[in-house]
């Protein structure tokens, strides 16, 4: 049976144990038992293990990420670890069965095949195996999110929360679609990685990757391939105007090729870094994906200059319009731009080696990097607009992820250019009249305790006109939930619905 058979199977199953869960689901206490395929799960799982790294993605989305104990290496978002409290057990392919036991998890997600060994050894712990399918298309990322959702919330409220995640996912990418509309031209892109044999590849419309891209108001020009290998003569004729691709090899092997240097992506620098990990992810990632891509393409439309908190003062960098460094270059601004572009990973020391303020060439040559990886001319030089983009919150790392860091305590000047890790600021955060003190170190969704934060939140959604209720309670429910989205979306942030500092801070205005 082929993956792609074995993946419709799989979804299937999945909507037919959804019905069957769904369907005597009646009262108060309708939420559990449900059944997903053949797996029944009695209770709501309080801690879960979660090796995929798009489920992780869904998960965080759906707003209960707190029930995540334990992930695999592949989960690298900063969303899922930027709370150090959750077990790492190795790879999706082969974790360690006893790190996911003594993780206390109740229930693995994953989408690979794991190994009988692992299964049984899991089995003889209680512990529930989940073989998600990785979505090709919409119908099958809705079932994706209410398939989630009825396992970590119940039949009743967590499949509502599915649907309603859904819903609001499809509908943000049509709207973010919409609003660059007006522009009559149409324009061309592709997306272009190499695999595992050096083979130049794309992604079209109909894999799990790529069936997104229908949602970028131009034309995807590899949708149309037979197979994700890239015939270069076809992919000279298409001509994009416009080519985000995986990784720096991927450039190189662009500008070495006889038949492409000469596409108009290259000609006109309309080539852009964007990890494949950033099409893979289909939660808040692939939201952030599609602003980056839409931005990229429609700089004169109003989702391209959407931008997000300037992280210059966080870094203790005062960046005016003046304010520019260039090769040979002294000054202790430099040992600041240095721990960004090694936050971002475009500056790689080696062991021993700390920030300097003198602006050498690994410092020219990883602003090139990150310069080429953005759409702005490659000089290696530290220009205003290149500085404003580099300490923008939204901007994307080597890796796909952002990176916002708490405090930074700058190092002092060494002999040789490297990194000290940022010190995060743990403080607590006033918020006026509210009874509630923010910290990084909190973060609230739909699988919190209730408790007195959550009433305020809950007071200040009301306040704000977001949420219409006529008594203020304690719990973080499904309209909460909406509420919070519904502000992060007025405000340009990822419409998650849980509420993370960020959205906290904007919530409380401080």
């Amino acid at each position: 049976m082929s993956k792609r058979i074995l993946a419709i199977v799989l979804c299937v199953l999945t909507v037919a144990g959804l019905a069957l869960s769904l369907s005597g689901c009646n009262g108060k206490n309708s939420n559990y038992p449900v059944t997903v395929g053949h797996t029944e799960i009695k209770k709501q799982p309080e801690k879960v293990c979660v090796l995929s790294d798009n489920i992780a993605d869904a998960i965080y989305y759906l707003g209960y990420s707190t029930q995540i104990c334990a992930i695999s290496e592949e989960c690298t978002q900063e969303e899922i670890t930027r709370y150090n409290d959750k077990a790492v057990v190795g790879s999706e392919n082969a974790p360690n069965a006893d790190a996911i036991i003594n993780s206390g998890a109740e229930i693995v997600f994953t989408d690979k095949e794991l190994s009988a060994d692992i299964i049984s050894k899991l089995a003889q712990n209680d512990i529930e195996v989940i073989n998600m399918i990785v979505p090709e298309n919409a119908e099958q990322l809705r079932t994706l999110y209410v398939t989630l959702g009825t396992v970590l919330a119940g039949a009743t409220d967590g499949s509502t929360m599915g649907s309603t995640c859904y819903d609001r996912i499809i509908t943000t990418l049509q709207k973010n679609e919409d609003d660059v509309k007006s522009d009559s031209v149409v324009k061309l892109f592709c997306y272009l990685y190499l695999d595992e044999y050096g083979n130049l590849c794309s992604f079209s419309s109909d894999t799990s990757e790529g069936f997104f891209l229908e949602y970028m108001s131009a034309t995807n020009v590899a949708s149309n391939f037979s197979e994700k290998k890239v015939e270069q003569n076809i992919l000279k004729r298409a001509n994009p105007e416009f080519i985000f691709y995986d990784s720096a090899e991927v450039l190189q092997y662009l500008t070495n090729s006889t038949a492409l240097s000469s596409m108009t992506a290259l000609k006109n620098n309309n080539t852009f870094l964007l990890p494949i990990t950033a099409l893979q992810r289909q939660g808040v990632t692939i939201l952030n994906t599609q602003r980056f891509m839409l931005s990229k393409m429609f700089p004169n439309s109003e989702i391209g200059v959407v931008t997000g908190e300037s992280l210059a003062e966080r870094y203790g960098i005062v960046i005016t319009d003046e304010t520019a460094y260039e090769s040979g270059a002294e000054h202790a601004d430099i040992i600041i731009i240095q721990q960004r572009l090694m936050d971002l990973g475009y500056l790689v020391l080696d062991e021993g080696e700390s920030p300097v303020d003198y602006y050498g060439n690994k410092t020219t040559e990883a602003v090139k990097a990150f310069q080429t990886a953005n759409g702005l001319e490659a000089t290696g030089n530290a220009d205003n607009a290149t500085l404003k983009l580099l300490f923008d919150s939204t901007t994307l790392g080597a890796n796909g992820s952002t990176f916002i860091p708490g405090t930074i305590t700058p190092t002092e000047p060494a002999t040789e250019e490297t990194t000290e890790p940022a010190t995060e600021n743990a403080g607590n955060t006033q918020t006026g009249n509210y009874s509630i003190d923010l910290s990084e170190y909190k973060t609230y969704d739909m699988s919190s305790e209730p408790c007195d934060d959550i009433k305020a939140i809950n007071q200040r959604l009301k306040d704000l006109g977001y949420l219409d209720v006529s008594e203020i309670g304690n719990e973080y429910d499904w309209m909460t939930s909406e509420a919070v989205a519904a502000f992060q979306e007025e405000k340009g942030m990822y419409a998650s619905g849980g509420c993370d500092y960020d959205t906290l801070k904007a919530l409380f205005g401080v």
